[in-house]
């Protein structure tokens, strides 16, 4: 196996955990299948809460290119192996004759979207006095949410630009990101 350089900026994101919709949201899969990876014990996770790995994104994304089902004996190995060829800072791993994930590619591929979305996330505004606590957009009263379950629905981004000029690139890339990595639950909060 060959090995490979991390950078600060890869190596931060390895070592961070994330909840099992952050997780959902940025390998593009649903949150009930990263819960069923969790509650068959495939993947395991990092705390009682429960968080999971930088190796758990990887194995998901790789899940979700796959597009395959394995069983679950099946999918459990391939994790641990996983888990392990990271640790050993593998570029691939060969998990049968044919079937050679590029870890290299899949780790590059997520922690540039995640410091890209991190990046993007540390510009919005959260405060009570504006949409009742909803995180809005930089000078405006324009939920993230709002702009992230238009574009779920499938609503032309041009569309959407018209109706909102200032959303920038990134803003109509991630907010859908964030509308399923942060899902609003119960009432808005209240002053």
């Amino acid at each position: 196996m060959l090995k490979y350089s991390l950078d600060r900026e890869n190596l931060e994101n390895m070592e961070a955990i994330f909840t099992p919709n952050e997780a959902a949201a940025f390998v593009y899969l649903s949150p009930k299948r990263v819960y069923k990876e969790i509650e068959y014990k495939v993947i395991q996770p990092v705390s009682d809460l429960p968080r999971l790995s930088f190796a758990a994104l990887v194995y998901l994304r790789a899940l979700k290119e796959i597009n395959f089902e394995f069983s679950v004996q099946y999918r459990t190995a391939l994790y641990q192996s996983l888990v392990k060829a990271i640790e050993e800072s593998a570029s691939t791993l060969e998990f049968a004759k044919f079937f050679v994930l590029q870890l290299n590619s899949i780790s590059q591929e997520l922690s540039e979207l995640i410091s890209q979305f991190n990046e993007w996330k540390s510009h919005l505004v959260t405060d009570s006095n504006i949409m009742g606590g909803q995180t809005v957009f930089p000078d405006s009263r324009l939920s993230v949410h709002h702009i992230g379950k238009i574009i779920d629905r499938e609503e032309s981004i041009q569309a959407i630009q018209e109706d909102y000029p200032y959303l920038s690139e990134l803003d109509l890339k991630f907010a859908p990101l964030y509308a399923k990595a942060y899902p609003l639950i119960g009432r808005p909060k209240q002053g």
